[in-house]
Parts: structure tokens; C-alpha cells; sequence
């Protein structure tokens, strides 16, 4: 069983049935691995629940939390490595925590971000 970390962009298409990405997202994570986020990842994706009302948020946090195997909280390395990648590579700030966060796990990073996937080595576009 492999160790993944899932994007953001996989995990916000995972749970929502008409994002373009859903399918893909959904055949990709049927595999039998290890699936992790980052907790940028888990505050990304609960922002538009939390619009809808404190119920869905906390609903679709408990469903997450259930879904994946670890939430991976941002520590001092992966804070200082998140920085050195976007200060070479350009990446916005949640990006290259999360991209920190699988290089720190030693996980492939899975995402719908061409951009992420074209700057982290060995990502997988889904």
C-alpha cells in the first residue's frame, strides 16, 4: 500500500458529483493506498461547506476525517521546506505546503492542478 497525499483539487472533486474531476478522482482513489492531506487541504476544501452553514461544514468534516487515513498537521519542517519550494518554485502558499507535506511523508502528491503537478516531482495529475 502506497502513501499519497491528496491535493486539494482531489479531494474537493472526490465529494462533489459535478466537479469535472469527479470520476477521475473517484477511479484513482479506489485503489487500495494510503491516503493522506495536509491540513491546508482540509481547511481549503471545508471553506465552501462552512458557506453553507455551520451544520454542512462540521458534517462534511466528520466525512473526511472518516474517509482518509491522516491529516498531516503543518509542522516546523514542513513549514520551512513549504517556504523554500515556493520561494523556488513560485507555488502559492497553500500549494507548496501541501507539496512539503508529501516530500516530508515521502508520499506521491496527487492533484487536478496542472501547474502543482508540473512543479512537484512525481506528482500524478488525476
Amino acid at each position: 500500500m502506497a502513501a499519497v497525499v491528496l491535493d486539494t483539487s482531489v479531494l474537493i472533486a472526490l465529494f462533489k458529483s459535478d466537479d469535472p474531476h469527479h470520476e477521475s478522482a473517484v477511479n484513482a482513489t479506489s485503489a487500495r493506498n494510503e491516503y493522506l492531506i495536509s491540513a491546508i487541504t482540509l481547511s481549503e476544501s471545508l471553506i465552501s461547506p462552512f458557506r453553507i452553514n455551520l451544520q454542512t461544514g462540521q458534517k462534511h468534516h466528520q466525512l473526511i476525517s472518516k474517509t482518509l487515513h491522516q491529516i498531516i498537521s503543518i509542522d516546523e519542517d514542513i513549514a520551512a521546506l513549504g517556504a523554500q519550494i515556493r520561494a523556488e518554485k513560485k507555488l502559492s502558499l497553500p500549494d507548496a505546503l501541501i507539496s512539503a507535506t508529501a516530500y516530508t511523508m515521502k508520499a506521491q502528491l496527487w492533484s487536478c492542478n496542472r501547474d502543482l503537478v508540473k512543479l512537484h516531482r512525481g506528482a500524478l495529475q488525476i
